[in-house]
């Protein structure tokens, strides 16, 4: 319902730099100064191939007024169309971004958030990722849930191969980090 007869009154209780809003905004602004390489290099290449290719086609357009007997502006206006058509780097200035962009939209479909198109391309590069399955960032447990030994044997209890010979008391710091 659209209120079209009274004035609303709303009362602020925060600046806007506190808000959501200027801390999304803030993030987006920071994330569009990290482009990858690719991105980058198509930038510099639109801003110096994109107006050479305009100021082409104009003279193609202008120019044989002064060379051809037979000029027609929609004939050769026609004609410096189709060249921009042909000329114009859509495959690589728009394909390129919207493919980071595709990439950062499927990466957040299922939980990973990139805060830039650089991230995406250092991604690509990683070979090996090791994950800390102690539960400890998930879960917030503290504990081993299995040790896997260097000739892939493991004890049914989960304990370091060989066993120890006696456990060693907690220490201060320790002890502020075990469940009870």
């Amino acid at each position: 319902m659209i209120n079209q007869d009274t004035l609303s009154q709303i009362t602020i209780t925060a600046a806007f730099k506190d808000t959501k809003l200027s801390k999304i905004l803030a993030l987006v602004q920071d994330a569009v100064g990290r482009k990858a390489k690719a991105q980058q290099f198509i930038t510099k290449f639109a801003r110096v191939y994109t107006p050479i290719v305009v100021g082409l086609a104009l003279l193609l357009t202008l120019l044989p007024y002064f060379f051809v007997h037979d000029y027609v502006f929609r004939d050769w206006l026609y004609r410096a169309l189709v060249f921009l058509v042909i000329s114009c780097p859509c495959a690589l200035v728009i394909s390129i971004p919207l493919g980071y962009f595709g990439g950062i939209g499927a990466a957040s479909k299922v939980g990973v958030l990139f805060k830039g198109s650089n991230f995406l391309d250092v991604m690509r590069e990683i070979d090996t990722v090791v994950m800390d399955k102690t539960g400890t960032l998930t879960k917030g447990v503290f504990a081993v849930q299995q040790v896997v030994a260097a000739l892939g044997r493991t004890r049914p209890d989960s304990q370091p191969w060989p066993p120890p010979s006696k456990p060693s008391p907690p220490t201060p710091s320790r002890r502020r980090w075990c469940s009870t």
